[in-house]
């Protein structure tokens, strides 16, 4: 590697992957070098047990370009890679798992892309629809996730991607959001491109695996708090104040159907729910509203505050 300043940082969150730790390095250096790329590693050592730490810290002592970030425990991946968006250097920021089934040889593929204007090229995992009893599920989450959010991808499982670093460093990002970091780029308005890479076979342990109900469930719950961020993260009230004012149209109408009832001389209004549903309508709507208010007081004084890490970074291993 070359010593001067990186224009592209690689980011690996790593978690209990030691084994793939000198075997991954020694692909990726010579895929970028032989691309010509200026290039720094990033790690984002994820809590890790076994003994990725020390392998870490050998590594980067050995090579001035390669750098380790150690959490203090295990967060996750959204996390990891916020950690690893907020300490790259390059202008350009590409992910890639840790378990060598990412191909490093398609880095210098997706740079080439970026340089033609885009803030992020995801890639997509052509190859891996496959297996029919996780490809459908698949491509159906695919879809629906690009139908609500109106960013066309084929694959939003894939880690390797790459990144304007000027648009994800920063992101308050938590939970399992980290497939959906090109919609948020998209909704700033930032330009996204798809690249085919490829999907390398896993040499060691297991993945995750989740039933395509589970995932089908998570997704669908992903996506509504999506939907609430796109269009009410900044306007909570109208949300609130929505569905109070709602829910006071009904205790109205419910209102009027008593006095009809008293008027009309039909069976008393007391033997019907209607004085019930008149206080329960009325009422609800009055606690949305006031919600709402409270919501729109904590959204500003959130903003107006420091950002918050949900990660939290040690000095050296030793700290773990």
């Amino acid at each position: 590697m070359e010593s001067s300043i990186p224009e592209t940082t690689v980011l690996i969150p790593i978690y209990n992957e030691e084994w793939a730790i000198y075997p991954l390095y020694g692909k990726l250096c010579q895929a970028m070098e032989e691309a010509g790329e200026r290039w720094e590693l990033l790690f984002v050592n994820d809590g890790s047990t076994d003994k990725t730490s020390e392998n870490l810290e050998q590594l980067a002592s050995g090579d001035n370009q390669v750098r380790v970030i150690h959490l203090r425990r295990n967060y996750g991946l959204t996390q990891t890679l916020q950690a690893g968006f907020d300490h790259a250097a390059g202008k350009y920021v590409v992910t890639i798992s840790g378990n060598l089934q990412n191909e490093p040889s398609d880095i210098p593929k997706l740079l080439e892309k970026m340089r033609e204007g885009y803030d992020v090229c995801a890639g997509w995992r052509k190859s891996q629809d496959g297996q029919l009893y996780r490809a459908r599920p698949k491509k159906l989450l695919n879809w629906l996730i690009s139908r609500v959010s109106g960013i066309p991808l084929h694959d939003y499982e894939c880690t390797m991607r790459a990144y304007r670093t000027r648009n994800v460093r920063g992101l308050q990002l938590s939970g399992t959001l980290d497939r959906y970091i090109p919609v948020y780029v998209g909704w700033q308005g930032g330009r996204i491109a798809e690249l085919e890479v490829k999907q390398l076979p896993r040499s060691h342990g297991h993945g995750t695996t989740e039933s395509p109900t589970k995932r089908t469930l998570k997704t669908l719950l992903d996506l509504v708090f999506l939907k609430f961020l796109q269009k009410y993260s900044t306007k909570p009230l109208y949300v609130f104040g929505s569905l109070g004012a709602a829910s006071i149209l009904s205790s109205i109408c419910a209102f009027g159907f008593m006095i009809y009832y008293k008027l009309s001389g039909g069976p008393t209004f007391i033997e019907t729910p209607l004085p019930l549903l008149t206080a329960l309508f009325f009422l609800t709507g009055v606690m949305l509203i006031v919600l709402g208010i409270m919501t729109e007081f904590l959204t500003r004084i959130y903003r107006f505050n420091a950002r918050t890490e949900f990660y939290d970074v040690v000095d050296s291993p030793d700290q773990l």
